[in-house]
């Protein structure tokens, strides 16, 4: 394996600056450090910028060829049918603690569990566990062709990956990427190369970055990522070796996963029982091309479901829908009978269709 390791700056302030290790390493190839220089704590108050990006323009995806499933309000439906019950709204319920959710393509999604389960879930079907991949999975990262290959690529808490390939009424098939193992790995994300993209991994020495996960967009956008920067939640992109916050958004101390549907980056806040809504678009084109925040964010959900720590941009059939796993469990707060659950989200503001 190659791989490389440089020093870079860390200035998390005009009176505070240290030194960080962060490198970037993919399998097989050699790659560059990374320099983290953020802006101050996000203001206050979200202030609307004003200016229209320019440059790449971002996808509306759209297919009559998708199921069509219809997008829930925001109150949960009576369960009928005993605790563990499913229907519109609820995809799932009675799972173990959730620790990663992501799409497999239109109409379903894949979530791992703390058991070191990785099930299969969609509307109006039972929740089919597929593997065990031992140590639990920190992150899951589907591959930019996923409705095609239905390949997901796992970082496990024991800092191992690997590539898993959904097979249809089988289980899943699992190839180790041992290039990849390092102890520390705090993410795992896309490179685009010439061949099309190479998975790549994370690495930060300095204890002010608490990494949460990578997000990605249109494949010529850089990564986006949640992270906790000096004890400051914040939404950051990850391009050219720097970890740039977008900063403007009030996170509520709390920050979970991300998803990118078209021109919406949806993050969870689970200290708040929140997911919201961010207008995001490209600041400018070419290879340096980078991303920028449009407008005041939305709030999709506020406490219907308690926490919810991980979230997916599903396709359907009008756009796309969003879906969250919750973590109540680990929560210290009420736990339904029927968590942990996946569940359908509103998405009216998002790329997709309006609730009902």
């Amino acid at each position: 394996m190659l791989s490389a390791m440089s020093s870079a700056c860390y200035r998390p302030s005009a009176t505070s600056i240290r030194r960080a290790a962060l490198a970037t390493a993919s399998a097989g190839t050699l790659a560059l450090g990374a320099c983290f220089s953020p802006s101050a704590a996000p203001e206050a108050s979200f202030t609307e910028v004003s200016a229209q990006p320019s440059g790449v323009k971002m996808p509306k995806f759209s297919s009559p060829d998708l199921p069509s499933t219809p997008v829930p309000t925001t109150a949960a439906k009576p369960r009928e049918q005993g605790r563990c019950a499913t229907d519109a709204t609820t995809i799932a319920a009675c799972l173990p603690g959730t620790t990663a959710l992501t799409t497999l393509g239109p109409g379903e999604a894949l979530v791992a569990t703390d058991d070191g389960a990785l099930t299969v879930v969609a509307p109006g079907k039972p929740p089919r566990e597929v593997t065990r991949i031992g140590s639990p999975a920190k992150q899951l990262l589907a591959s930019p062709s996923v409705t095609e290959d239905r390949q997901v690529y796992v970082l496990r808490q024991d800092s191992t990956v690997a590539r898993v390939t959904i097979l249809e009424g089988a289980p899943a098939d699992v190839r180790e990427l041992d290039a990849l193992k390092e102890p520390g790995i705090l993410g795992i994300y896309f490179k685009p190369n010439r061949t099309g993209h190479m998975i790549s991994k994370l690495l930060v020495g300095d204890p002010g970055i608490e990494f949460q996960q990578f997000c990605h967009g249109p494949e010529n956008m850089p990564a986006l990522a949640t992270a906790v920067l000096d004890g400051v939640p914040q939404l950051v992109q990850f391009s050219g070796g720097l970890i740039e916050p977008l900063g403007g958004v009030d996170l509520d101390n709390s920050i979970g996963g991300c998803a990118v549907a078209a021109d919406r980056v949806i993050i969870a806040i689970p200290g708040a029982n929140k997911v919201i809504s961010v207008p995001i678009g490209a600041e400018h084109a070419g290879l340096n091309a980078t991303w920028h925040i449009k407008g005041a964010p939305e709030t999709l959900v506020e406490g219907e479901f308690g926490q919810i720590s991980h979230v997916a941009s599903v396709p359907a059939k009008d756009g796309f829908e969003v879906w969250g796993a919750t973590t109540n469990k680990k929560s210290g707060g009420t736990v339904s009978e029927s968590d942990e659950r996946v569940v359908r989200l509103p998405n009216n503001g998002a790329a997709g269709g309006s609730p009902d």
